[in-house]
């Protein structure tokens, strides 16, 4: 083989490499951590908040992006987000927060509390979906609204955010090491 052909040949493999990586199988941060986690509803606190130039160079992460059908177009700045599902600081804050793609008409600021459709995790040859933005459920000037970290004392890493209104909603609270509330996905064909 010469010099040039194997060259456009280590390229071919290497093209086709990413794209499986991307779309077999592989999870990333714009996912669900864990799988009994597809299709829930989380809070967290808007952390950060990235410009489009940010989200281009996140490579595998926007690669994620676009196979889960979110179009290269609607990738601007602020629809990509970091929020916090423990507070406050210690690597519980780093480590468990939710990547998440804000729709074009969801206006969110930091320190805003939103809820979340958490994705899919991707499978054999499925794609699988982003964790998305739903809707502001506190906004960041509202210090007396429904949402706070429980508990009280802000000496603590593991606080969890809890609303008023989930267990009216049907949230329920997740034990265990990752202790969080979530609303269950809504059972298949169900509403």
């Amino acid at each position: 083989m010469n010099r040039f052909a194997y060259k456009h040949w280590v390229r071919a493999i290497v093209i086709f490499t990413n794209i499986f990586l991307v779309s077999c199988a592989t999870v990333s941060k714009v996912h669900p951590p864990f799988r009994n986690e597809n299709g829930t509803l989380r809070v967290a606190q808007v952390m950060q908040l990235a410009t489009r130039q940010e989200i281009i160079g996140l490579g595998v992460h926007y690669k994620h992006l676009l196979a889960s059908g979110i179009k290269d177009s609607d990738l601007r700045d602020r629809s990509l987000a970091v929020g916090r599902v423990y507070c406050c600081g210690g690597p519980p804050e780093e480590g468990m927060a939710i990547w998440f793609y804000v729709p074009e008409g969801l206006t969110i600021d930091i320190g805003d509390i939103v809820e979340i459709r958490m994705g899919r995790q991707p499978s054999k040859c499925d794609p699988g979906a982003v964790n998305t933005a739903v809707q502001v459920r506190q906004k960041k000037d509202d210090v007396n609204g429904p949402c706070r970290w429980i508990p009280p004392d802000p000496k603590l890493w593991m606080r969890v955010l809890y609303c008023d209104w989930m267990e009216k909603e049907g949230w329920i609270e997740k034990g265990g090491r990752q202790k969080t509330w979530l609303k269950p996905a809504p059972a298949k064909g169900g509403h």
